[in-house]
């Protein structure tokens, strides 16, 4: 029986929107404030857990990406900042305060993270992170954190590494695989620990080293994608833009479009890409985007995936542009949609793990993806292959038609996220970008 599986919503980055300059700490090391509610047994998180091993984990994982060093110390203190007034401590709490409880409202999602900054100057003062003290699933059964993989429970250094990206000051990413995804998932997803998210996939790599990093170590793009509607350009704004290694199909960096169509893309290793787009009609909510301004967003329609450049050349300290314009069919409503990716009977938002050598059954559920040939299918890779005669379509009763296929991963596949590429009888290309991610070999 096919099901599909709930995922949590781990965080919501709440910057001004008046930033005008990247969101930033100045200094190199950074105070955390660990909570004693953190260090005293607590109902949300699972006997015997290994939550100081988890806080260490969390920040030791951003410490090395972004040449930052963080200093924890045990505080007695409970409740973050007022939203109206930082107190100066960068607190990591799971404490049932009002306070806390507060940021959450009506939600159940399992963590989120304020931060505070100046934004003339996108200097951050103060970030605080809050671990969900009630955690509930979509049926409303209360869940729990754990650090060793026990099904139904999220693991918390998972959550604690993506908290800390906020802290940071990285917003959501569109690529499924990536740590800094707005979803996380329970262990057991597929029957398979959710552990992924404790290491970094190259675009959150990209996304801090466009913060922290040396310019003269990567490169970057600009751009604009604009539509032609009816021989007007309008911007095309909530464009995800990103880049896929030429060699490998390695997704490496991605972005996002403004209001006014322009989208800049840092951090990037110096390279040879392929760069696609697509609209983001889900998965990073309008409010938690730092680029768009919804005063100034285009009311245009949503538009088709497309791939908007290929063989560009990236070079270290160097700015590539890269300029686009949507035309049809391109700039009409995309019909095909893939929304959910699974393995053993199961769907959900969150990326497939696979491993070298091995051959999986890949589900995929969405719009029109029954209209799609097994000659239709294609991870973006030479190291990933799809055998088009493994295609079958199911019915599972949902609203949206379900297929399979077989995906065979080589043993020298270099790890990292790959994207599924889909195109129907129609001729319409629709991506699930990162949505495949090969695991190193241990």
């Amino acid at each position: 029986m096919l099901a599909c599986t709930g995922v949590g919503q781990p965080a919501s980055f709440e910057p001004a929107r008046s930033a005008k300059r990247q969101v930033r700490w100045a200094k190199k090391v950074i105070p955390i404030a660990v909570s004693s509610s953190l260090t005293l047994p607590n109902a949300s998180i699972k006997a015997g857990s290994d939550v100081a091993g988890a806080i260490h984990g969390a920040l030791a994982t951003w410490s090395t990406a972004a040449n930052i060093n963080f200093l924890e110390a045990p505080a007695k203190v409970q409740s973050i900042s007022p939203v109206d007034h930082p107190d100066g401590v960068n607190l990591i709490t799971v404490a049932a305060t009002m306070e806390n409880l507060a940021i959450f409202g009506d939600e159940s999602s399992p963590a989120r993270t304020r931060v505070f900054y100046d934004a003339n100057t996108g200097e951050i003062s103060e970030a605080d992170i809050v671990i969900n003290p009630y955690t509930y699933s979509v049926a409303g059964a209360p869940l729990e954190f754990s650090t060793d993989g026990t099904p139904g429970t999220y693991d918390l250094q998972s959550t604690l590494t993506h908290e800390i990206g906020h802290l940071l000051g990285l917003n959501h990413s569109s690529v499924i695989g990536a740590t800094m995804n707005a979803t996380q998932g329970l262990n057991g997803t597929f029957g398979l620990p959710a552990l992924g998210e404790r290491s970094l996939s190259e675009s959150d790599l990209a996304a801090v080293k466009s913060i922290y990093g040396s310019r003269g170590e990567t490169g970057s793009i600009d751009g604009r994608i604009l539509s032609n509607e009816q021989g007007t350009l309008l911007p095309a704004a909530r464009a995800h833009v990103w880049l896929e290694d030429a060699a490998s199909g390695r997704v490496m960096a991605s972005g996002v479009t403004n209001a006014t169509g322009s989208f800049n893309i840092a951090g990037i290793v110096p390279g040879l890409y392929r760069v696609m787009t697509e609209y983001l009609d889900s998965g990073m909510p309008e409010d938690e985007s730092l680029t768009v301004d919804p005063k100034r967003r285009s009311s245009g329609q949503s538009f088709r995936a497309v791939e908007i450049a290929g063989g560009l050349r990236v070079a270290a300290n160097k700015t590539a542009l890269v300029n686009y314009i949507l035309v049809p069919p391109q700039n009409s409503p995309a019909t095909l949609n893939p929304r959910f990716v699974g393995l053993n009977g199961e769907l959900s938002t969150m990326p497939v793990t696979a491993t070298r050598g091995t051959t999986l059954t890949v589900y995929l559920s969405g719009s029109a993806v029954d209209q799609v040939p097994g000659t239709g299918l294609l991870v973006t890779s030479p190291y990933l292959n799809v055998n088009p005669a493994s295609l079958r379509s199911h019915q599972f009763g949902g609203t949206a038609p379900v297929i399979t296929f077989d995906v065979t991963i080589a043993l020298d596949a270099p790890p990292g996220d790959y994207s599924i590429r889909l195109q129907s009888n129609s001729g319409e290309v629709a991506y699930l970008v990162g949505a495949l991610v090969v695991e190193p070999t241990q």
